[in-house]
């Protein structure tokens, strides 16, 4: 189970959605990828109703092919990159999540003491935190807003003040 949590026009909304990394058995599909040589293999992952499939490279990758019948879309470099994204999504829905876009891009620049954290980040999608300030920049999938979209939370007081401290400094 992956929570998500954000604020969108002053209001906040949350859901909670199922993933279950699991293949097909014998009816999983499986076709060999031209471009890139090797194979792609459906699998099940998160419990939505949506028209694309689930799709693994034998690269390691993990990505999706829109409508079930689109070209491979990368989603992540592999399952434990897109585990572990998911498992920091799910660990901050219970923080303070702050207005997405905005000057909250250029604002997060200015935070300090925000650490990497690799083994859930890569090309498209970037995870810093701190103890009480967590960031995700990732690119969008938004044909009418192409680009990054930064989502920050944050947890205690501290958190907060240092959240509308880079705002309040943004905005100098």
């Amino acid at each position: 189970m992956v929570r998500r949590s954000r604020l969108i026009g002053g209001e906040r909304y949350a859901a909670a959605r199922e993933w279950e990394y699991n293949h097909l058995g014998v009816r999983t599909a499986a076709w060999q990828d031209p471009r890139r040589g090797g194979w792609y293999v459906e699998w099940i992952g998160e419990h939505v109703s949506k028209p694309c499939r689930d799709l693994i490279h034998t690269d390691g990758g993990v990505g999706t092919d829109i409508n079930g019948s689109s070209p491979y879309l990368p989603l992540a470099p592999s399952v434990p990159h897109l585990i572990e994204s998911h498992a920091l999504a799910d660990s901050v829905a219970a923080w303070r999540p702050w207005p997405v876009g905005g000057p909250i891009a250029e604002a997060v620049a200015l935070l300090d003491g925000l650490v990497d954290v690799p083994e859930a980040s890569w090309g498209s999608s970037r995870w810093r935190l701190s103890d009480g300030v967590a960031v995700m920049d990732e690119d969008t999938w938004d044909p009418q807003d192409p680009g990054r979209r930064t989502l920050v939370w944050s947890r205690d007081e501290a958190g907060h003040r240092q959240v509308r401290e880079a705002l309040d400094a943004s905005h100098r």
